[in-house]
């Protein structure tokens, strides 16, 4: 007696390749759904700028305190409004929700950071910290007139790295390193 071979199949094909294809299209979802990309994933950074609260050196984290104790004290409103408008993009960026933005919120926000910069423009007397405003103030107008997606991720950044440097932020992991105010000395 000769052993058969088993063959699959036109439907054993048929029944795999569908398994394959949905697999392939939950990943493709998910990775979508909550913007990521494999460097993520993996624990590395696309920008590789930002540093994880933990790399933080004992100087930077002295450096993050004395910023705290001088330019955040100097500018209490504007450390206000810094704080509020990150809690804005926490909420509506945060946990993937930057896939899927409401642009009216984006839009109409970015009308108020404008405002905003524009009237507190004389009081600031930190050079730097009035350097980070102006950039807000060009990604907000960014926000409006292109409605891109990374322009609101580097809002949300700069106003976190801000919170931190302004008003004793303590709920981060990571420091973006995108202002003037706050730069990193890696």
């Amino acid at each position: 007696m000769s052993k058969r071979k088993k063959k699959i199949g036109r439907f054993g094909w048929t029944v795999i390749s569908t398994i394959v294809v949905i697999i392939i299209g939950a990943f493709i979802f998910f990775f979508q759904l909550f913007d990521l990309n494999f460097q993520s994933v993996l624990g590395g950074e696309s920008d590789g700028k930002s540093q994880s609260k933990k790399e933080l050196t004992e100087e930077k984290v002295q450096e993050i305190e004395e910023i705290q104790n001088t330019v955040g004290k100097e500018h209490k409103d504007i450390g206000q409004y810094i704080s509020e408008t990150h809690t804005f993009y926490n909420n509506t960026t945060g946990y993937g929700g930057i896939s899927n933005l409401d642009w009216d919120k984006q839009m109409s926000k970015a009308e108020e950071v404008i405002k905003f910069i524009e009237q507190q423009s004389d009081s600031v007397k930190n050079k730097t910290l009035m350097a980070d405003l102006k950039d807000i103030k060009k990604l907000a107008k960014s926000v409006i007139d292109q409605q891109e997606t990374k322009d609101v991720r580097q809002l949300h950044r700069h106003f976190h790295d801000l919170d931190i440097a302004l008003n004793s932020y303590n709920g981060y992991d990571k420091i973006w390193n995108v202002t003037k105010t706050l730069e990193a000395q890696n």
